[in-house]
């Protein structure tokens, strides 16, 4: 476990992709990557990955650019996961940034994604978390009042509904969920802070000052973004 600023949440998630590509992993899938898949094109190109994206969405699929292998079906769904592993192989890397706040089922979720790897493969996920104020307005607060405030931060995933299911920061509890599921937790990094306020001096500042008082004395269930990076075991 580990805690860190949010601006260093960019640089670190590419790190553990790089990584990956650079020891040879091969066979990639993007889940949720829609019309805007993780990884670029020349990049796939470049390191000769098998990379298929994943989503529930054929009008955010049918937005991909030409180039990407692609397979339609919500990560929930068992018998089209069981389909895209017996026709295509397991896979050494599942990745996922932006999606997993979306899904309504996390054991599922985690279930689903250990099933698409092979055994030594290796999932990363990148997400907000609960229990940040801004996560908590989207969560409770009508898709019409929560949408304009999210935007700014993520305006591709804006009007799709969140659940944040088991979308927290590093805690205890949440390394033991990700191990019932068959995982073993390599690293799992919260972030404190978000920009969703700026335009809101008063509570901008008081939650710079917050994310100050957090980096000192860290608490999971107040981070507001949250890396993960799982391996099934051999």
């Amino acid at each position: 476990m580990g805690f860190a600023p949010t601006p260093d949440a960019e640089a670190q998630f590419w790190a553990e992709l790089h990584r990956l590509m650079a020891t040879g992993a091969k066979r990639w899938c993007d889940v949720g990557g829609g019309a805007r898949p993780l990884v670029p094109l020349s990049l796939v190109e470049k390191f000769e990955l098998e990379y298929v994206v994943l989503d529930e969405s054929s009008e955010e699929l049918d937005q991909a650019p030409a180039g990407y292998e692609r397979f339609h079906a919500s990560i929930l769904d068992e018998q089209a996961i069981a389909t895209l592993v017996r026709e295509r192989g397991s896979f050494d890397v599942v990745v996922s940034r932006w999606t997993a706040e979306h899904i309504p089922d996390g054991r599922k979720f985690h279930k689903q994604v250990h099933d698409l790897l092979r055994p030594g493969g290796t999932a990363i996920h990148f997400f907000p978390t609960l229990y940040s104020l801004p996560f908590v307005l989207n969560r409770v607060l009508p898709q019409s009042l929560s949408g304009p405030l999210l935007s700014t931060g993520q305006p591709d995933r804006s009007k799709f509904r969140p659940y944040y299911s088991w979308c927290r920061g590093p805690s205890e509890r949440q390394i033991r969920r990700l191990e019932s599921v068959g995982f073993s937790v390599d690293r799992y990094m919260g972030y404190f802070g978000h920009g969703y306020f700026k335009r809101v001096k008063p509570l901008h500042l008081a939650d710079r000052a917050l994310t100050a008082r957090l980096l000192r004395h860290p608490l999971p269930n107040l981070t507001s973004f949250a890396m993960v990076v799982l391996t099934r075991p051999i």
